[in-house]
């Protein structure tokens, strides 16, 4: 049997997801086709646009088995953590492919330096930028440009470097996983809108979700689904930051030694971004710190993000072929979970306590209701 995993956020679906599940389907020609998706706050250090649930039920709409999430304690860190929880929950589930999309036809070049980056030489490199105060994206970038000075045109973009990092995971989890490189179509993850096509990037097109301006860039309807933002969670931020004694903050995930007392010495902040960018340094530039807000937000401490293991499996969602190969799936080591009742693992109820907090700008206790049970397309 053959199983396609894709590794998604769906931060909102669009023409460009599709576009890939097509191409999956026609180039792999999967029995099964199954996503580990981002939860409610996402790699980037924000909020998901639209909830997850609502995702997971345009992809089942989109052609996917099986919706599978990423706890948000992974989802919200760097890409190495959050492809390799990715990866092992795909495995968990007994896929056969990961399909993924890359920025450049480098499949080589793209696999080399994957390889790169598992070698004394580059993590020596590493360590020596490090060690001069520069923060660990740009430490790791300095280390691959001395090792091979070809890799820039790979490593500027984040899809070839997810690219990189799946793998590196495919490796250590189970090395018998067949990667996919599939080529983005028609716009690059910076790109703003481009006319004469339906397939835009995810950032244009959040933007234009925050404006109400839609278009036709969407396969579904979008002006009945609550965008939410950064912004709607900054008095929340303030009230964590307050409330908080330096102690307490020196322990969030991400915080690095002294950045308590930078947080505890702010000012009266308009916005999430002049927020970000009274904290900006050297070392810390602005994905982590949205990252390290984003774990002050739900306060997410820095022991709950070393238990890489995975004592359980939450399905979002799944229509008939996913139901049939649920049901095949047997392990006493491990729960897979739809509907959430009593006697859960605890990190589980933490994703509900985060579901909580992802509506409160909104006052919309219909999320809460949501997270119980599945999605179910018949």
């Amino acid at each position: 049997m053959k199983i396609a995993g894709i590794i998604a956020e769906f931060n909102p679906f669009h023409y460009g997801h599709a576009y890939l599940i097509e191409k999956v389907k026609e180039e792999i020609k999967p029995d099964l086709t199954i996503v580990a998706m981002s939860p409610n706050f996402v790699m980037r250090g924000e909020p998901a646009i639209f909830d997850k649930m609502e995702r997971t039920k345009i992809a089942l709409n989109e052609g996917i088995d099986i919706v599978a999430e990423i706890p948000t304690v992974y989802a919200v860190q760097a890409a190495d953590v959050f492809a390799f929880k990715g990866v092992q929950i795909l495995n968990a589930l007994g896929i056969t492919d990961l399909c993924f999309g890359v920025e450049n036809n480098e499949e080589e070049q793209i696999k080399e330096i994957a390889k790169v980056m598992t070698e004394k030489t580059y993590k020596k490199y590493l360590h020596d930028f490090l060690d001069e105060g520069n923060s660990f994206n740009s430490s790791s970038k300095k280390a691959l440009l001395k090792i091979n000075t070809e890799f820039e045109k790979i490593i500027v973009n984040p899809n070839n470097l997810l690219a990189i990092q799946y793998l590196i995971a495919i490796k250590e989890i189970n090395p018998s996983i067949v990667p996919h490189f599939f080529l983005r179509a028609k716009t690059g993850y910076f790109d703003s809108i481009k006319k004469k096509t339906t397939i835009q990037s995810a950032t244009a097109l959040r933007e234009l979700i925050v404006k109400r301006k839609f278009g036709k860039f969407f396969s579904y309807s979008v002006k009945n689904l609550t965008p939410h933002v950064k912004n709607d969670y900054l008095e929340l931020i303030k009230y964590r930051i307050l409330s908080s004694s330096s102690k307490e903050l020196s322990e969030i995930l991400g915080v690095t030694e002294g950045f308590e007392n930078k947080l505890k010495n702010l000012e009266d902040i308009k916005n999430w971004d002049s927020l970000v960018n009274s904290l900006v340094s050297k070392r810390d530039r602005e994905t982590k710190i949205n990252r390290i807000l984003i774990a002050v937000l739900l306060n997410i401490k820095k022991e709950e993000s070393k238990l890489l293991t995975l004592d359980y499996i939450r399905i979002l969602g799944f229509d008939s072929l996913g139901q049939t190969h649920l049901k095949t799936l047997r392990n006493d080591n491990l729960q897979i979970i739809s509907n959430i009742k009593r006697d859960l693992p605890a990190s589980l109820y933490r994703e509900i306590d985060f579901t909580k907090i992802y509506s409160v700008p909104h006052h919309d206790q219909n999320l809460e209701i949501k997270e119980y049970s599945p999605i179910i397309k018949n």
